[in-house]
């Protein structure tokens, strides 16, 4: 029994490992992924190098147009943020308003404790 139970201790470490590198090996420059997926689409289509060179721009402006959206999606939310919070210290009073960030503070901390015991404590 104690053999089987570190049989699988073992092999459950050895595939969160794969996958933490898997994970950690992603390529987050748009212009190299768009290189690597143009080339997959040419030998998988057999595109020609116009082709293959349309595509690797098209790829490029679209990581763009998404990063651009993602930028306004933030400021859009920290406006909101920023908004909420004057409108609660028009509404609550000084004493109020430290009182409720306290309490979101420990909300906070118990919701990151879960996550870390859930996670385990390797992460």
């Amino acid at each position: 029994m104690k053999k089987l139970v570190i049989i699988c201790a073992l092999v459950g470490a050895t595939f969160a490992q794969a996958q933490a590198q898997r994970q950690g090996n992603r390529e987050r420059d748009p212009e190299k992924m768009a290189e690597r997926m143009s080339q997959r689409m040419g030998e998988k289509l057999d595109l020609t190098s116009e082709q293959e060179s349309q595509l690797k721009n098209l790829f490029i402006e679209d990581a763009n147009k998404r990063k651009e959206i993602e930028e306004a999606r933030k400021a859009e939310m920290k406006a909101a943020k920023e908004n909420h919070r004057e409108q609660l210290e028009a509404i609550l009073s000084p004493e109020q308003l430290e009182k409720w960030e306290a309490e979101r503070k420990e909300m906070g901390d118990k919701m990151r404790e879960r996550r870390k015991r859930r996670r385990g404590p390797n992460e």
